[in-house]
């Protein structure tokens, strides 16, 4: 199919769409170049029309939630992103509950709570959405993603199917879906009965300790760097790397795991931060360390 047929039956088919957005707008990084269509689904048939107009027109597709986990490029991007927010419906059924990828998990820490149901405390944590914490098994404070999902209904290679839990290949903010193209449409997730008033006292013991210890008084991409069993935020620190600056991005002077954009930032700055941190991590401590961030269009 040709593209600029491909786009105007995107424009036609979402309602709400924009020619002129920059990934700076829509990332928490607040960085990132200008963006050839941006559109913003209301329901899962528009995503998987824009999906599979992609495929037909050969154009990239980037998925957003919130953009809390995402280093976009300052390159233009000659393609479309979707942002899934106003997919945002959540169901509960006894302990068993749905919720779509647009879904805030805030949000969807305050149904649980309403419903007395626990396990998904750190949820309340997160700027993210369902579909974004599923992608990166997002958690903190010991609890996971993967700790609470039952299925994932994904669209891949043309179909629209649920898969287990087991099948998604999850391990330390990693899934199968940061390795393909499968889109996350929505999630079956299973929690435990509990005390209302007891789940928000721990939701609020966790939200104080990281309101504590983050920077979240600056656009951030949350922890950029992870090691599976070393704590490299300590060895940043201890390496000096505190306040260590490229540009307009900086390792926090808070929390060093984390690289905060303190006005002017390019994403390109972000970037060579993070390479920077990896270097000194690799010819100081011998480590070599994983990128939590989704690099899109680098």
């Amino acid at each position: 199919m040709d593209v600029q047929l491909a786009l105007s039956k995107m424009k036609k088919y979402c309602a709400t769409n924009s020619t002129e957005m920059q990934f700076c707008q829509l990332t928490t990084l607040r960085c990132g170049g200008t963006i050839l269509l941006t559109v913003f689904p209301t329901s899962q048939k528009q995503l998987l029309q824009v999906a599979k107009l992609c495929t037909m027109a050969n154009l990239p597709l980037c998925v957003l939630g919130n953009g809390s986990n995402v280093l976009a490029s300052d390159k233009p991007f000659f393609g479309v992103v979707a942002v899934t927010k106003k997919l945002n419906k959540i169901s509960v059924v006894g302990s068993k509950v749905v919720a779509q990828c647009g879904a805030h998990t805030t949000k969807l820490f305050w149904q649980l709570h309403k419903h007395g149901l626990c396990g998904g405390e750190f949820l309340r944590c997160l700027p993210a959405t369902v579909g974004g914490a599923v992608v990166g098994n997002a958690g903190c404070f010991g609890q996971c993603m993967q700790n609470v999902l039952s299925k994932v209904l994904v669209w891949h290679n043309g179909k629209v199917q649920w898969i287990d839990a087991s099948q998604c290949q999850f391990s330390h903010r990693n899934s199968i879906f940061k390795h393909t193209h499968a889109l996350v449409l929505a999630v079956e997730m299973q929690f435990e009965r509990g005390d209302s008033q007891q789940i928000l006292h721990k939701s609020q013991q966790m939200l104080n300790k990281k309101q504590q210890s983050q920077p979240l008084n600056l656009p951030s991409a949350g922890s950029v760097l992870y090691h599976p069993t070393v704590c490299l935020s300590a060895l940043l620190d201890k390496a000096g790397l505190k306040g260590a600056t490229i540009g307009g991005a900086q390792i926090s002077t808070k929390h060093a795991g984390f690289v905060v954009n303190t006005g002017n930032a390019t994403s390109t700055d972000v970037f060579l931060l993070i390479q920077h941190a990896q270097n000194v991590l690799q010819s100081q401590f011998g480590l070599q360390s994983n990128v939590e961030v989704q690099f899109v269009n680098f």
